[in-house]
């Protein structure tokens, strides 16, 4: 009976299993960097939007502020733009990170099975 492929060693398949665990957490700390940098673009979009209303208010309460107001109300609305675009990138970050941690945890599932099935076979000498 010929073989395709030796067994894999004990070392291998542990190996294999250490490497997706790894990847299993980095995976996780990637996804809760995008979780806060999401949430971090949401209070900025409130903080711009909470800006833009109070440039308003000072645009109505003084003529002689008009200027000052008309320009805080353009900067709150870019800060309010960019924070939409800011969130638009988190919120990528975030499902990125989730297919990302998603796949390392199936790769740390089946290193755990092979090493377990290795390891109830006794782990079948290989030469070499």
């Amino acid at each position: 009976m010929a073989k395709d492929r030796p067994e894999p060693k004990a070392a291998e398949l542990l190996g294999d299993w250490r490497a997706a665990e790894r990847d299993t957490v980095a995976a996780k700390a990637a996804q809760t960097v995008a979780e806060l940098a999401l949430r971090a673009a949401a209070a900025a979009e409130e903080a711009a939007t909470e800006t833009e209303k109070a440039a308003t208010i000072a645009l109505e309460a003084s003529k002689s502020a008009q200027r000052a107001a008309t320009n805080a109300k353009k900067a709150a609305l870019q800060a309010s733009e960019a924070a939409l675009l800011l969130a638009a990138g988190a919120e990528g970050d975030k499902v990125r990170a989730n297919h990302a941690l998603a796949k390392a945890e199936e790769g740390e599932k089946a290193a755990r099975e092979r090493f377990h099935e290795a390891e109830g076979k006794g782990f079948l000498k290989n030469k070499g």
